[in-house]
Order: C-alpha cells, then sequence, then structure tokens
C-alpha cells in the first residue's frame, strides 16, 4: 500500500446510481477500501449489516452505532455496537452519519448524507466528503480546531475511549472543514455547552469567518436547503436559522426584536425538496421512493412557511436526491460564501430550536462540516453553475438553481410514516 494519502485536502464526491457511470462518485467499496482497512468506526441511522459486512473483511474490528443496534452474522464476530445516550428515548434519534476508517500509515474521516443500506449506495444519490490524514503511533500531534471538536463528538456518542485516543496519534494540520454537531437535550454526556451544537454551533463557525474577512453583519445571504425530510418549520424558525447562518446568534433578542432585524420579507431561504410528480416519475420506482420524508398534515398546517418552498434539480434527471445540505451566497455579488454537508435535514430536530432565557432543545445526533470561503460561479441570480472549495470543485447531486414550487406542486408525501 502506498504511503501517499489520495484524499490529502478534503473532496466532496456523491454515491453512484446503477446503471450511470460518473467519474465524481465513490463507491461503498472504494471508500472502505477493506484490503487495507484496519479498523472502523461507522455510525448511521440504520445499517443494514449483512449488507456492510459484505464489504468488509471478517477480522476487521468495528465499532457501530445506529439508532437502534441490530443483529450481526455470524461470520463476523470482532463488531462492538455503541449506544448513545437518550434521555427520551421514544423521540429523540441518532441520526449521525460518520465513518472514521485506521489503516496502516493513516485514517480516512467520512462525512455522509445517507445511510448504510443498499438502496441509498444505488437508487437515490447522497453526498460524501472525504478526507485522508496521516497517522504515526511514535507521535503525539498538537491539538487543533478540527481534532479538538472531532473529539467532543465522538466523546457526544459515547464512542469508546480506545477509539478516541488514537485522535493524538493523527496529524490534522491540513483539515480546513468545520465541525457541525447536534446532541438532543438533557444528556449528561454533553460537554456542558449548548451553544456547541445546531444551528448556534453554524452561527459561532460563520462568526469565525467573517471576523478572518473583515465582513459586518448583513442580511445578505440567500441560502439554498435541501433535505429528505421535511420539518415542522414556521417564521419565526426560519428567521433564527437565517441570523445563525449569518453569524449571528439572537438567543438574547425577543421575537420583535429580532423581526424588526430581519422583517419576513427579507428572510431569503430556498426550503428545497422534491415534489410529488419528481419522486413518483423517477426512475428507480418506489425503492427510492420510501428514502423522502413528509407528512402532509406537517406542510398543510397553517404555520408552515409555503412561500419558501423550491424544486430539486436533481444532477441525474428523473432521480432522487437524498442529499442534506445547505448552499450559502454572501455579499453584494452573490459569488462566495460556505456550503453545509452532513446528516442536518433543514429542520428544527436536527438544527434545534432556540428558546429565550432557557436553553436551546435539539433532538437528534446529528453530525455535518461547513465547507468556509467557497467561490460560486453564477450563469445568473437563481443559479449556480460551479462551487469551488480550496481550489477543488464540490461535486453535488444536485443543481443549486432557484425554482420556486408551482401552484400545482406539493411535496411527495411517504405513505408509510405517521
Amino acid at each position: 500500500m502506498s504511503d501517499r494519502l489520495e484524499f490529502p485536502d478534503g473532496v466532496v464526491r456523491v454515491t453512484p446510481l446503477v446503471g450511470v457511470p460518473d467519474s465524481q462518485s465513490i463507491s461503498l467499496s472504494t471508500l472502505l477500501d477493506a484490503q487495507h482497512l484496519q479498523s472502523a468506526l461507522l455510525t448511521s441511522f440504520i445499517i443494514d449489516t449483512n449488507w456492510l459486512l459484505s464489504h468488509i473483511q471478517p477480522h476487521t474490528p468495528l465499532t457501530l452505532i445506529a439508532n437502534q443496534a441490530q443483529s450481526t452474522s455470524s461470520l463476523h464476530q470482532n463488531i462492538s455496537w455503541c449506544k448513545p445516550e437518550f434521555v427520551v428515548p421514544n423521540m429523540q434519534i441518532m441520526h449521525t452519519k460518520l465513518m472514521f476508517l485506521v489503516y496502516p500509515r493513516h485514517v480516512r474521516f467520512v462525512v455522509l448524507t445517507g445511510n448504510l443500506v443498499e438502496e441509498e449506495w444505488t437508487v437515490v444519490q447522497n453526498s460524501v466528503f472525504i478526507q485522508d490524514f496521516p497517522l504515526d503511533y511514535t507521535r503525539v500531534f498538537s491539538a487543533n480546531e478540527f481534532s479538538t471538536s472531532l473529539a467532543l463528538s465522538l466523546h457526544d456518542l459515547s464512542v469508546p475511549y480506545s477509539v478516541v485516543a488514537r485522535l493524538n496519534h493523527v496529524d490534522f494540520t491540513r483539515a480546513r472543514a468545520r465541525i457541525v454537531t447536534t446532541v438532543p437535550t438533557g444528556g449528561k454526556r454533553v460537554h456542558m455547552n449548548m451553544e456547541s451544537y445546531g444551528m448556534l454551533r453554524l452561527a459561532h463557525v460563520v462568526d469565525q469567518f467573517n471576523t478572518q474577512i473583515a465582513e459586518e453583519w448583513e442580511p445578505d445571504a440567500r441560502l439554498y436547503c435541501i433535505g429528505s425530510s421535511l420539518g415542522k418549520l414556521d417564521t419565526n424558525w426560519l428567521r433564527d436559522f437565517y441570523m445563525c447562518a449569518h453569524g449571528w446568534d439572537p438567543q438574547s433578542l425577543a421575537l420583535n426584536a429580532r423581526a424588526s432585524i430581519v422583517p419576513e420579507n427579507m428572510i431569503d431561504i430556498a426550503v428545497a425538496f422534491p415534489t410529488h410528480s419528481d419522486v413518483a416519475t423517477n426512475v428507480y420506482g418506489k425503492p427510492a421512493m420510501q428514502y423522502v420524508m413528509a407528512k402532509q398534515n406537517v406542510y398543510e398546517n397553517p404555520k408552515f412557511p409555503k412561500s419558501c418552498m423550491f424544486r430539486v434539480q436533481p444532477r441525474v434527471n428523473r432521480t432522487v436526491v437524498h442529499t442534506k445540505a445547505i448552499v450559502a451566497r454572501t455579499g453584494e455579488r452573490q459569488n462566495r460564501g460556505w456550503v453545509y454537508l452532513g446528516s442536518h435535514n433543514f429542520t428544527p430536530a436536527a438544527w434545534g430550536r432556540l428558546q429565550r432565557g432557557e436553553s436551546p432543545y435539539y433532538n437528534n445526533y446529528e453530525m455535518g462540516v461547513v465547507l468556509l470561503d467557497v467561490k460560486y460561479e453564477c450563469r445568473s441570480q437563481d443559479c449556480v453553475s460551479k462551487i469551488v472549495w480550496e481550489n477543488t470543485n464540490v461535486v453535488l447531486p444536485f443543481s443549486p438553481v432557484w425554482v420556486p414550487y408551482g401552484r400545482s406542486d406539493a411535496p411527495y408525501f411517504n405513505p408509510d410514516i405517521q
């Protein structure tokens, strides 16, 4: 095995689709590189263990985290299931999608938007952020912002110390992405700082970026927020998120004060979600339809901001996009900003809901990365044609095109969820 790192600076790829040749996609087999894999931490909302283990050699030690632990094949005995803390087990969920892969001379850090089930790597398209880092057990490397955030994130998931301790021997000097996590409210394992999570963590990351480039707070961002689950949105929540997306923590302000600073007509957020016709006519049929989650009673709630609903334009026509992402364009020319990729759907359960005078409420375990100082090439004000981060193209399974729902459009309502 070569000592050369395949992804030394971080890249964004898409998962493959059956029957669609794509040089920008990466398969699970390629990502895992099972022949050289020495151990792995794998987290996902759902894990199809038999399918996953078909990609991994039987002797490889695995630490697995899912929303619910499952039985595993008797052919693979070297598996440890790790259970995060749930204060309200019937409501709070483990939705983090992370891989920490250990090889002889390096580790691979992977953030996913899809689960470890076959359909999400074959008939719907997801995003994958990958970066390789040098590993040297004879050295202890100084901690930086990335390694500290990762260590705390693993601690919050109740990952064994033997796994977390490996971070000391990893050189994270070239890390440029920023980690954003969410941890359910009320747990004992959280690191005693609720501002470290969800939309408040995003505000902190963006504020640091704004300080570096000496940018004043100006409510000028355009956000394109795409997910596979439609949450209980309302104008107040959108406003709070919009302020956080500019690096401003709105907690200390009363609702009317927030509304005076950012009136409703200034909240420039596109909530991108596949329509019924998009999903019903996808080329893979029912196997892809099951991974789109929306309830009609949520969408029909009088407080739901239907005017913020926008179409999804898949990178591959007539396919279902399952990714979770935010494309943020800022400044007068709207040609720079940041991109989020990870497990967070654009919902209060994932990003949290702010409560004046009280701690924020978070429902899920989530993880993602923010890519700062992204450059955009735009065909028009409503169409981004190219995204570049750290001199590398950011490949997404959709085109960020601002096309609002038409009068006859509605989200695809999944009949299998209540």
